[in-house]
């Protein structure tokens, strides 16, 4: 890494404030930092002297007008007026690393710093560091309050980093871990929205706020605290407390001219992760996995034989297998089949041999995941984790955990190092969200924190979802097929594996294996990758229509939905090799036999433009392989 100091950092102005700004390594992305002088921030609020603000601009255009930073802390006095810069530094970083498993093969890491030291103006003058990084995917910035004499202990109440949007600019929230996406302008954002927010300006800058690094920080929600103004602000779930200093978690904005480019360049967040802590990961097998709802031994069996002729990695028992799911008194070590909403004993059940279960999935090359509930690692990990390696089990399904403040963060996270020491892959589920911690430790598959599957969305949400969740990261959406409740076509249903990533991808979600599981054109989901080594968004809009197409080897997996319109869609297929020639298998919706898959084949080559009529709430998908 390379270090530049203060004499050569660039100078310009705002709103007649002498600022310090970076650029990303293509000059399009630019960061300005500034300290007021009792003056207009533009959004006619007033502050004293020497608050700091930051802008963000893309190509020239604004995308964040100047917002305010700082604190509000709790037994010392606020870190948010009256500083100066007392130095700067620069940084450059160039690089590349492989991933143990990805949506590609390797990672650019290249990104300019910028580290402005402030120190107040009053006493006691303490120092507050504020780093930016500009890449060409977005930027990232943190706060760091080094250790100093007489403020040994940091305890944030508030974190005021905001973000002021140019007027006209639209943000897609959700609330809640599973919530659904509405669009808005920011004034009218609620009260503990999730990250990432997607946004456009009206100049057509496509951004998404998020956070990463937050190993030792709470969560961020965003509000919107002032009326009829385009302003969000950090919210903290809980107190961020620290000793001999602190750093915060990054906060993290993709930018791109395109909305597919956020999902496209999602990595961004990996790259402000620590790298793999793991001296092998030659276990760590990512794959597909079904879900056995009976948890009983012949059913098991059943669906183990099926899993086998699938390709399907994994088989995972979820709750009920161990008595009442939320009873601290329920052990995850003992097999105790229950009605898991009562923890009554099942009429009739045929019961559970575990052992007999996971040998047979060893012969059959099916791995088990065992479901367990927050309760349950609360109090036993330490006991079933050491005995679930002995038995043989493959991962867990961590249910209902807690998440928010800085201690069930970090709880949560050493739950997965200590899965890790143990070779036990993880899929958390329910309310946590991606922060790129699956780098450092990569056991860590996938998460939910997704309205997915189970919820029965209809095409409008599963078209804004690679715009918006998928930005961060792999969701464990549980794509459904079978099922009469399910809203949209078979070929939407069918490309689903495809747009949404996720390494471990639970197929047929609370379906009961039946004939129609025979159906022919589940040979696409017959070993089907998880991970890749490209990915290439191909054609979007949010909540319109996704376009999304994935390499694994020499053979390209397409995958294309609409919402609940029809509409026409054309696949430019030169995102293939110059030099090679190709045959596609293609599926789409019969429109002559309802609830049909239409079934063709055809050479291809980079120069072949394919044509899709695609159905209300329909999609289609492709198999290229090599001739």
């Amino acid at each position: 890494m390379k270090r530049l100091f203060l004499g050569i950092l660039a100078i310009c102005w705002v709103i007649g404030v002498k600022a310090q700004e970076v650029f990303s390594p293509d000059g399009k992305i630019n960061v300005r930092f500034f300290l007021s002088e009792k003056v207009s921030t533009g959004n006619q609020r007033m502050y004293p002297e020497g608050t700091p603000y930051y802008e963000v601009l893309y190509d020239k255009h604004s995308f964040l007008l100047p917002s305010r930073m700082g604190f509000d802390l709790l037994g010392t006095a606020e870190m948010k007026h009256y500083f100066k810069v007392s130095d700067i530094e620069y940084a450059e970083h160039n690089f590349v690393w492989k991933p143990c498993y990805g949506e590609k093969q390797e990672y650019p890491d290249k990104y300019r710093e910028m580290k402005v030291m402030l120190e107040e103006t009053l006493y006691p003058y303490r120092k507050l560091y504020v780093i930016f990084r500009t890449y060409n995917e977005g930027i990232a910035f943190r706060y760091e309050i080094p250790y100093q004499s007489g403020f040994e202990k940091v305890v944030i109440d508030k974190e005021l980093t905001e973000f002021a949007f140019p007027k006209n600019t639209s943000v897609w929230e959700s609330h809640g871990h599973e919530g659904k996406y509405y669009k808005v302008y920011p004034f009218e954002v609620k009260t503990d929205c999730e990250l990432p927010l997607t946004c456009q300006t009206p100049q057509g800058v496509y951004g998404a706020i998020m956070e990463a690094g937050n190993n030792h920080y709470p969560r961020a929600y965003l509000e919107a605290p002032y009326r009829k103004e385009d302003i969000l602000r950090i919210s903290l779930r809980g107190e961020a407390k620290g000793e001999r200093g602190m750093v915060t978690a990054w906060r993290v904005i993709s930018l791109a001219d395109e909305p597919g480019k956020l999902m496209e360049q999602n990595y961004l967040l990996y790259n402000l992760n620590e790298s793999c802590k793991l001296a092998d990961t030659s276990w760590i097998k990512p794959g597909t996995a079904m879900r056995e709802t009976t948890i009983s031994t012949p059913e098991c069996l059943k669906m183990i034989d099926y899993c086998a002729s699938m390709g399907i990695s994994y088989m995972i028992l979820d709750w009920g297998w161990y008595g009442l799911a939320n009873s601290h008194k329920s052990d995850p070590s003992i097999v105790n089949v229950t009605n898991p909403a009562t923890g009554q004993p099942i009429p009739r059940h045929p019961g559970l041999d575990l052992p007999k279960v996971i040998n047979y999935g060893k012969e059959k090359g099916v791995g088990l995941f065992l479901y367990v509930n927050r309760q349950g690692l609360e109090r036993y990990a330490d006991k079933i984790f050491p005995l679930y390696q002995k038995w043989g089990i493959k991962g867990i399904k961590p249910g209902f955990v807690n998440v928010g403040n800085q201690e069930w963060q970090e709880w949560i996270e050493s739950i997965v190092a200590k899965a890790a020491k143990y070779n036990l892959l993880v899929d958390i589920h329910d309310a946590y969200r991606p922060n790129g911690f699956s780098r450092t430790y990569p056991n860590l598959l996938t998460q939910e924190g997704i309205h997915g599957n189970e919820q029965v969305p209809n095409a409008d949400h599963n078209t804004m979802l690679p715009f918006t969740r998928f930005t961060i990261g792999a969701g464990d959406y549980t794509p459904g097929y079978t099922r009469k409740d399910l809203q949209t076509t078979f070929a939407h249903r069918l490309a689903l594996p495809v747009i949404y990533y996720s390494p471990a991808q639970f197929l047929f979600w609370n379906e009961k294996l039946t004939d129609e599981h025979k159906r022919p054109e589940l040979d696409f989901w017959k070993n089907i990758p998880t991970v890749w080594q490209d990915t290439k968004f191909l054609l979007g809009e949010i909540g319109e229509y996704a376009v999304v197409a994935r390499r694994s080897g020499t053979t390209w997996y397409v995958g294309g939905i609409t919402n609940t319109n029809a509409r026409c869609l054309q696949l430019d297929c030169s995102f293939l090799s110059s030099d090679k020639k190709y045959i596609a298998t293609i599926y789409t919706d019969d429109v002559e036999v309802p609830g049909k898959i239409k079934i063709t084949t055809r050479k291809i080559t980079l120069k072949t433009k394919l044509s899709f009529m695609l159905q209300r709430s329909g999609g289609f998908s492709l198999k290229i392989m090599e001739l």
